[in-house]
């Protein structure tokens, strides 16, 4: 598959980080499966964004590593926003319980697929 540019791959993260609901997390890595890129890229993508005038934000704290961590430099703010929204944060406090509160994937995929189109990793 042809690799997108960089701002529409920026956007469509964008748009599948909004779709994790509340209480919910998904990895650099789920996102990445879905788009067919890195997690790395994924990452990249989330860290620049600049969400245009009127645009929702992006619910950053919802997109973890593997492992449901966050840079230590985000915590502080991402804890607040998941005691707000129910999400437990692992014992360790380096991150949130994500073996237990991912999003159901295949949803999280179809309603993507529903906003962007096809998208390349939604059926692997």
């Amino acid at each position: 598959m042809a690799r997108v540019p960089f701002d529409v791959a920026r956007a469509q993260v964008a748009a599948v980080a909004r779709l994790v609901p509340p209480g919910r997390l998904v990895s650099y890595g789920d996102i990445g499966a879905l788009l067919e890129l890195s997690p790395r890229a994924v990452g990249r993508a989330m860290a620049t964004h600049e969400p245009a005038p009127g645009e929702p934000e992006v619910p950053w704290w919802r997109v973890t590593n593997a492992a449901g961590d966050l840079p230590p430099h985000l915590r502080d703010e991402a804890f607040a926003r998941y005691r707000d929204e129910g999400t437990p944060i692992r014992a360790s406090g380096t991150g949130a319980a994500i073996r237990t509160h991912r999003a159901d994937l295949p949803a999280w995929a179809d309603a993507a697929q529903d906003l962007l189109g096809p998208l390349p990793g939604a059926n692997a």
